[in-house]
């Protein structure tokens, strides 16, 4: 099943349109493009909007969207956010674009981002306010203690496109790392304010096979030139590890 709205300025969230919560488990594709209203793609305020999550959604396209700020809105955000794995909110989703969204700040609260194991595209562009990707909020928020991973994997992420995000500040916290083991192409564009790249690649583990006709399909896409040679990674030798794959814009 097939969602499309597209200049509905009346609408906050999907969870205003009714027959959303009867035809939820069935929705696979689901664009919103220049809804001046939308604040959000779901609000915990109407009881069933995490009781009918998006858990078969697998194509999210969300674009110009001025006053989109939050996924998720949540009544209680330390409490509910503990839950959310638990109710497999985009566990199935395979791509997600965001674009020319002005007002989003953090894409991701950080537990979600769990769920998303099916993730194959993440293209966020030209969200000028962008400055997380992965939300460290809710772990700044935790102090409590609580022993939890210092890696995270994303298994089936083949592609990820950052372009003109010119506040964005990080992809996931400094202590985080992302394990990619199926990326095949990253581009990163204009986002200047990007200090760091916590991607951790199969290509890190065996550096004899790296050279391009060992991994045909991987492509790295930059701009500009000095981005990348500040820009610091967690392996220690990955820039020169990934230079025969580097392109510029």
């Amino acid at each position: 099943m097939l969602l499309r709205i597209f200049e509905s300025h009346n609408v906050r969230s999907l969870s205003d349109i009714s027959i959303f919560f009867q035809q939820a488990s069935q929705l696979r594709f689901c664009s919103v493009e220049d809804c001046k209203g939308i604040e959000s793609i779901l609000d915990s305020s109407y009881s069933n909007s995490l009781c009918s999550p998006l858990e078969n959604l697998e194509y999210l396209w969300l674009e110009r969207l001025d006053n989109l700020h939050v996924l998720i809105k949540l009544e209680a955000p330390l409490s509910i956010s503990r839950s959310l794995p638990l109710l497999g909110i985009f566990s199935h989703l395979k791509s997600f674009v965001i674009k020319k969204c002005l007002n989003m700040k953090r894409l991701f609260p950080f537990k979600l981002a769990h769920d998303l194991q099916y993730l194959e595209n993440l293209v966020v562009c030209d969200c000028v306010q962008m400055e997380e990707i992965i939300s460290s909020e809710e772990e700044n928020h935790k102090g409590n203690g609580i022993n939890t991973p210092m890696k995270f994997s994303f298994p089936n992420l083949r592609e990820l496109r950052l372009k003109n995000l010119p506040e964005l500040k990080s992809i996931c916290s400094s202590n985080r790392e992302m394990v990619c083991n199926s990326l095949m192409k990253i581009e990163v564009k204009k986002c200047t304010n990007l200090k760091r790249m916590p991607l951790y690649l199969p290509l890190f583990q065996d550096t004899h096979q790296s050279a391009p006709s060992a991994h045909p399909f991987l492509l790295i896409r930059i701009d500009p030139m000095e981005w990348w040679e500040s820009v610091e990674w967690d392996y220690p030798n990955a820039k020169e590890v990934l230079r025969p794959w580097l392109n510029l814009y």
